[in-house]
């Protein structure tokens, strides 16, 4: 029986999801149209106050409505873009500026996209609001809505081209009936973190059209459906950034144009079923062709009489033999449900609908806008309770300043769902799922002058991202100075919870699991390779339930000789990794932090130390005096000098090669402290300590116990309610243990 994690102790009713992932989630989470178990979303209630407000809206705007009406809620405008030039009207004829204006929105569905907000849609003195009227769901669509009855059955070549079992059952559109063109459904853009197509003339700019069915995304037809073929022998790594990892890297190539892919074999089956392909002009493959961190999309150059394979684009790290891959776009391969293909010359949709049903919503994503964009002159604009899908970049974009987006449902973009920067925005109470990349981008601040984004990300659920880049996106990619994460539920995503970087950001009371589905080395909350990101806290997080099936990433990771770090109070529930991954680094704190179940516990290396001394693996990156650590703390020491040398630990820090073994030479992890955490798992151990991490910094009072041992020592351990007892075992040995707000983490 799966266990529920108790996150409030004052409610039962705000029990989180579940501990435990198997291989079974992991076959879900790719297998798009089967349901995945998810908590309710968020139901969102109009206040007395918002009611009044909407019941007294300035103008009005209905699907039924006509753009030469007045606005009124008698004779509404039809389109959200009339309504915006009224006010603009209004503010701009206005001789004494309302403190507010509200455009209130009726329910249905206004295809619409492109909108976009500037200085004069609002005012310092005037704030606007454009909020959902009624009980109804006002949708803003960038796609096509595709009616079920329009499709027939296929036959003739193309039948004969599909398995006897998906013949029956795949379903044709032609799209020129919906007025759809080439541009409406784009060409094949290269995805993935690490993609290299922007090293190549005459690739795709802009992403292509997605199909959606009941809102959840389709698959373009695959082989495998949903597992990975090993890259075989490898006899050409092709032009590559780092051709003998780890090596030093090959800093040319960020330079060189339309280079040299790389050729791998196939084993026979797959080689055979390849070769069964009638049309292979643009088969691609996806995969993690080196790194397990690392994903790339390529088209295939060639399958070749050797049973090897030759990729169009090269690989940033080369492929590796046992790296893993995919090919898609194949319509011979069109043999599961929720898997589709467009004949891209003749505007043909091919599609194995997951059902037959009449109502089922079917969507192709054919704006390339973004549904709504905030610009960086606009100001004290709201949106309220609105729904935006199906567009082929962002949903909602906001730089401005002092606007909030609250109580929307944002999902089926194909790059994030919300994107803040600007200063002292707010994205509150909002569901973000089925996105292609990060579910909100969160950035602002700027370094000079030190000045604060003061934008905030709260109590929203996000889900079901990073569903076409599958590496480095993020619930919430968070950077720039100043900014705060909090009360967020995150889940079911093949990467991260939270990526961040910048200056005094926090990450607080969140409740992230069952991410980092497809990736090891990573992490739920992940930072990384900088020494200038000092003053970040990472404070009364639950994180639980992450990896999948062999992937065993940690909980929160500190990578690559990051420094200025804070995590204290933070609950990690059942990793599979390390609870704690601190590769390097300085001046990182890791203090009352309670541990459950993790497979490694805490990992401190001394990465740089080891590498620089020692000659360790690590040693390409500080050996030499002009090597990439080097740079990097020359790097955050100009930083430091701007904004007045706040940072001590960054002003302490040195390359006086005569003063090797001081606590401020670079390489050195110095100022550190890992003191007070309560660690629980069956090896009854504290982790994996480095000798000069112990010798440079502060490594003391951490009490272990062996799972068994402990559980009696939760309020009700098999239910998931893991607040210490007062006259538990654990209370009693661990005193300076600071009681964790278990009733303020999650979702408000």
């Amino acid at each position: 029986m799966k266990k529920k994690i108790i996150i409030s102790a004052v409610s039962v009713g705000l029990a989180l999801a579940v501990i435990g992932a198997s291989v079974g989630t992991y076959m879900s989470y790719i297998n798009k149209y089967e349901p995945i178990a998810s908590p309710t979303a968020l139901a969102y209630t109009k206040s007395d106050r918002q009611k009044a407000l909407v019941k007294n809206a300035d103008f009005y705007v209905s699907v039924n409505g006509d753009d030469n009406g007045d606005g009124t809620l008698e004779k509404p405008f039809q389109t959200i873009k009339r309504a915006q030039q009224a006010v603009r009207e209004a503010i701009a004829n206005s001789e004494e500026n309302k403190a507010s204006l509200t455009v209130a929105i009726m329910a249905g569905t206004y295809y619409e996209t492109g909108i976009a907000f500037d200085e004069r849609d609002s005012s310092k003195s005037t704030s606007v609001t454009y909020t959902s009227y009624g009980d109804g769901e006002v949708i803003l669509c960038g796609g096509k809505i595709l009616t079920p009855a329009d499709f027939s059955s296929v036959n003739g070549e193309t039948a004969k081209r599909l398995s006897s079992q998906a013949a029956d059952k795949v379903k044709m559109l032609d799209l020129k009936k919906y007025g759809l063109t080439k541009s409406d459904y784009g060409k094949i853009k290269a995805t993935g973190g690490f993609n290299t197509e922007e090293y190549y003339d005459n690739a795709a700019t802009e992403n292509p059209c997605e199909l959606f069915f009941n809102d959840k995304r389709m698959t373009i037809a695959r082989y495998p459906n949903d597992s990975y073929i090993t890259v075989g022998k490898v006899s050409d790594i092709g032009d590559c950034y780092e051709p003998n990892a780890p090596a030093p890297v090959d800093e040319s190539w960020l330079e060189r144009r339309n280079q040299r892919g790389g050729t791998f074999a196939l084993d026979e089956d797959t080689y055979s079923r390849v070769k069964s392909w009638q049309n292979t002009n643009d088969l691609w493959a996806f995969g993690y062709f080196y790194w397990d961190w690392a994903d790339m999309s390529t088209p295939i150059k060639s399958i070749n009489d050797d049973k090897t394979i030759t990729t169009e684009y090269c690989s940033k790290y080369g492929f590796k033999e046992g790296g893993y891959y995919y090919f898609f776009n194949v319509l011979e391969e069109l043999d599961a449900p929720g898997e589709y293909y467009i004949d891209r010359d003749s505007g043909i949709l091919y599609f194995y609908p997951p059902d037959e049903n009449e109502n089922s919503k079917i969507m192709l994503s054919t704006s390339n806008e973004n549904i709504i964009s905030i610009t960086e002159k606009a100001s004290n604009i709201t949106v309220d309770g609105l729904t935006l899908q199906g567009t082929r970049a962002d949903a909602l974009n906001v730089a401005g300043e002092n606007c909030k987006i609250v109580n929307c449902t944002v999902k089926n973009a194909a790059d994030c769902g919300i994107n803040v920067s600007g200063k002292n925005n707010l994205v509150e109470n909002c569901e973000v799922a089925f996105i292609g990349k990060d579910a909100v981008v969160l950035s602002g601040g700027s370094a000079e002058g030190f000045v604060y984004g003061s934008n905030t990300v709260t109590n929203n659920s996000l889900h079901d991202y990073g569903e076409i880049q599958k590496t480095y996106i993020a619930g919430v990619n968070l950077s720039g100075i100043g900014n705060v994460v909090s009360h967020n539920e995150i889940y079911n995503a093949p990467h991260m919870g939270v990526y961040y970087t910048g200056n005094e950001n926090v990450v607080e009371y969140n409740y992230i699991h069952d991410v980092v589905l497809q990736s090891s080395d990573a992490g739920a909350i992940y930072t990384g390779y900088s020494y200038s990101t000092y003053g970040n806290v990472v404070r009364y997080n639950c994180i639980s339930n992450i990896g999948s099936g062999t992937f065993t990433p940690s909980g929160i990771y500190f990578d690559d000789n990051s420094s200025g770090q804070t995590a204290y109070g933070n609950v990690l529930i059942n990793i599979p990794g390390y609870a704690f991954l601190v590769g390097g680094g300085r001046d990182n704190m890791i203090e009352n932090n309670l541990v459950i179940n993790a497979g490694k516990q805490i990992l401190y290396d001394d990465r740089a130390y080891d590498g620089y001394h020692n000659d360790g693996w690590y040693a390409k990156n500080c050996k030499t005096p002009d090597s990439r650590l080097w740079q990097l703390m020359n790097e955050a020491k100009e930083f430091n000098a701007s904004i007045g040398n706040k940072y001590d630990g960054i002003e302490r820090m040195h390359q006086d090669y005569e003063r090797e073994e001081d606590e401020g030479f670079a390489v050195n992890p110095s100022g550190s402290s890992v003191q007070n955490n309560i660690i629980i798992s069956k090896q009854n151990k504290v982790g994996e300590i480095a000798k000069t991490v112990k010798k440079y910094s502060v490594v003391e009072n951490n009490q272990t116990f062996t799972l068994n041992g402990a559980k009696s020592s939760f309020e009700d351990y098999e239910n998931g309610d893991y607040r210490i007892k007062a006259d538990s075992k654990i209370s009693k040995e661990c005193s300076d243990f600071k009681e964790i707000p278990f009733n303020e983490i999650g979702r408000k």
